[in-house]
This record gives C-alpha cells, sequence and structure tokens, in this order.
C-alpha cells in the first residue's frame, strides 16, 4: 500500500496540468523520391514542424510529429508535391503517459535505496549522483565547466588515476538535446562501471591507466529539466530569442562551418543555429574542455539519441576529412563489438551521408578546431520503435553494448598509439 501511495504522488506530479499536452499528436512518415519532394521537405522543416529524422536523401525515411489541429493541412500540404504518408505513431501522448508510469513504478519500488540505473533521473538526482561518487571513489572529481542561463551548473565527472598530467583525454558528453533521456543514463551507468571496477576489471584498468576519462552527464541541464517540467520532447536549450521563442539547439551553435545547410535562422525552428558561434554556455562549456585539454584530447564523443548510428566528421558538408580511413577503421571495430553484444544493428560513416547535413556540431568542431581524430556522434537505441520514450527496461543493455563499442574504440585508439 505504501509502495501504492508513493507511485500515485509521484504520478500526480508528473501529470501537472502545466505540460504540454500531445495527446493524438502523430508521428508520420515519408519517403522523398524525387529531387522536388527532397527540397520541400527542407524547406518544411524551417518551419515549426518537429522532425524526428530529418530529409537528407533520397529514398530515406522522413518522420514528422503533427499535432491533431494540423494533422489534415500537413497531409493536404505533402499532396502537393506528391508525397504520401504513414502513421508510425497515432498517439505521442500516450506513448508519453505509458514513460511516465514507468518511470514512476521504477521510483515507488526503489524508494530509499541505492542509486538506481535503470530509471529516468533529474538533473538534481544526476548532480547529486556525480558529487557523491566524487566524495566516496578517489578516481573521481566533479566540477562545472559553464553555467547555463537559468542559473544551472553543467557538471562534469573526471575518472583519473592521476597518473600524469599529459596523460590523453577521452572526453564524452551527453544529452546535447534534451529530450534524449536515454542518453544521461548510459553515462552515468558507465561512469559508474569506470569508477567502481578499475582494479579489478582488467580491460576497464587498461583504458584508465591509458587515458583520463572526462564525462558530461547532462550537457543541456535547462533544456533537460524544461523535459520533466513542461515539455517532454523539447530539444534546445531555453535562452530566450528575440519574439515569442526560445531556445537554440547547441549542436547547431559550434563554429564549424556555422549557419550552413542543416541548421535555421529561425528562432522557432528546433535547429535554430543562435545569433552567432558559441552564443550558448552549452557549446561554450564543451569547447572549453577541448581548449583545456588541447593537444591530450584522442577522443571527443557525443552521445545522442535515436536512430543507431555512430557517425564521425563532416556533418556540415559531404566531402570527406582527409583522416576519414583511421576514423571508418577504428568505427567499423566499434560498431562490430556493440553489435556483438545483444545483436544490435547500427549504421556508420560520416554525418552527412549517414543522418543528414548538420552544420555547426560539436563533432566537426572537435575536429576541425581541436585536430581529435576520433571525433564520433552516436545515436543510441532505438530506430523508433519508442523513439525518444525509451522504456527504462531498456537502459541498461542500451548503456552495456554502447560501452562496450566505446571501450573496443579506445583500446585500439591506445593500440595506435604504441
Amino acid at each position: 500500500m505504501k509502495i501504492l501511495l508513493i507511485a500515485l504522488a509521484l504520478v500526480a506530479t508528473l501529470a501537472d496540468a502545466t505540460k504540454v499536452d500531445y495527446t493524438g499528436h502523430k508521428v508520420i512518415r515519408v519517403v522523398p523520391q524525387t529531387e522536388e519532394q527532397l527540397r520541400f521537405l527542407l524547406k518544411l522543416q524551417e518551419e515549426t514542424y518537429d522532425f524526428w529524422s530529418s530529409p537528407s536523401s533520397l529514398g530515406k525515411p522522413v518522420d514528422i510529429r503533427v499535432s491533431p489541429q494540423r494533422y489534415q493541412y500537413l497531409i493536404s500540404t505533402l499532396n502537393k508535391v506528391a508525397l504520401n504518408h504513414t502513421i508510425r505513431f497515432f498517439d505521442i501522448g500516450k506513448l508519453i503517459k505509458e514513460e511516465e508510469r514507468n518511470v514512476v513504478l521504477r521510483r515507488a519500488l526503489h524508494s530509499g535505496r541505492a542509486f538506481d540505473f535503470e530509471n529516468y533521473h533529474r538533473y538534481s538526482e544526476i548532480e547529486a549522483f556525480v558529487n557523491e561518487l566524487a566524495a566516496t571513489n578517489p578516481l573521481v572529481s566533479s566540477s562545472i565547466i559553464g553555467t547555463t542561463y537559468e542559473g544551472r551548473g553543467i557538471i562534469m565527472a573526471t575518472l583519473s588515476t592521476g597518473s600524469s598530467a599529459t596523460k590523453p583525454v577521452m572526453y564524452f558528453e551527453c544529452a546535447m538535446h534534451a529530450r534524449e533521456w536515454v542518453t544521461p543514463a548510459t553515462c552515468i551507468w558507465m561512469m559508474n562501471e569506470v569508477a567502481t571496477k578499475y582494479g579489478s576489471d582488467a580491460e576497464i584498468t587498461a583504458m584508465l591507466d591509458y587515458a583520463d576519462w572526462l564525462i558530461t552527464p547532462v550537457s543541456n541541464p535547462d533544456g533537460y529539466e524544461y523535459t520533466w517540467t513542461t515539455d517532454r520532447l523539447w530539444r534546445k536549450n531555453r535562452t530566450p530569442n528575440e519574439g515569442l521563442c526560445y531556445g537554440t539547439d547547441p549542436n547547431r551553435n559550434f563554429d564549424a562551418g556555422f549557419g550552413g545547410p542543416g541548421a535555421s535562422n529561425n528562432a522557432c525552428s528546433d535547429t535554430y543555429h543562435g545569433p552567432s558561434a558559441f552564443s550558448t554556455e552549452e557549446a561554450s562549456a564543451f569547447r572549453d574542455v577541448l581548449a583545456a585539454n588541447s593537444g591530450r584530447t584522442v577522443a571527443a564523443i557525443t552521445i545522442h539519441s535515436f536512430s543507431q548510428l555512430w557517425m564521425s566528421p563532416y556533418g556540415y558538408q559531404t566531402a570527406l576529412p582527409t583522416d576519414y580511413a583511421e576514423m571508418f577503421r577504428v568505427m567499423e571495430i566499434s560498431v562490430n563489438a556493440l553489435t556483438a553484444t545483444y545483436g544490435t544493428q547500427f549504421q556508420y560513416g560520416n554525418i552527412a551521408d549517414t543522418i543528414y547535413i548538420a552544420s555547426g556540431s560539436s563533432t566537426d568542431y572537435a575536429y576541425m578546431a581541436e585536430g581529435v581524430v576520433y571525433a564520433y556522434a552516436l545515436e543510441l537505441r532505438d530506430t523508433g520503435a519508442y523513439g525518444f520514450e525509451l522504456p527504462p527496461d531498456q537502459i541498461l543493455v542500451t548503456a552495456i553494448e554502447t560501452f562496450n563499442g566505446l571501450k573496443a574504440m579506445a583500446k585500439e585508439i591506445a593500440a595506435k598509439s604504441q
């Protein structure tokens, strides 16, 4: 009975009347077959529709969320260029409510216990976990690498044996896009694995002996917290823009082809690049971590969801980097290790060809500005069955397979340096 009362109280909290209601919202899928259709979708993306997958090439599916009020208008608009659609999700609101119930039930069952790595957590809980780990584990220290518009500190964990101030560094950032909840869940699980198994797990021990691991579990705290309190599908940060619209996409705000294709100058767009490169605290914090470790950083990994992809530069153009052969070699090894875990299939290659053109990204910046050859962008589970509402019971398998891929990557980078 006590657990039931706790669960009911939490449901009431999560179902706050001030939240955006997605009841009846659909996700439709279209597949552009002509250049005209592709251009049309690219232009449509500049409007305020929520594209869950972006138009990039002919024959590649594009998913768009649409409200009940705009559904018929969108379909008639698509029909003008002969774009037929299928419905992927009939009611996103139902999916969000199911996610809320799953989160609440696990919270009730684990009330009073240790940190639950198989559930989603508020930013304050993640902060508290990082600080506690730093206080109790000599390998871990925590620091604030930036302060957001709303005053939240962007916390980073440093995992290091402390053996050398010139050791290589591997930097991992998660949740640059607020609604991608499985990414911080994955990153804090990996953080705990490295911190608690160093000295007993030979692979982890060798990995941390070679390089310090820097992990930012939530790179966009304002946006992430907003997905809990107000709008589950919010993507950007929460900086106000001119007019009524809020937020800049931090992963379009880097000085790497800034303002080019795949980013929007419409402040209401989910891919709004901001008024200038590094106008966001989130992108600036990432930049500053790399700058502070310039010459030491051998890997810079940005972790997103969803689509099951492992990608390298470039995103801002289709041309391949000079180091692409080496990028691809390590990607292939990493993806094979990930897939060997549970059979999860990932596509891999350069960003522009694998997912879409995306200018101003952290991955391009790490390679272009800091020369980090092993700069990768990951898109974790799934391929659209749940999308951003991946159930808590898939957190652990997602984290384990991702970590296996990253361990294989780290091993290859270490071997290459010898």
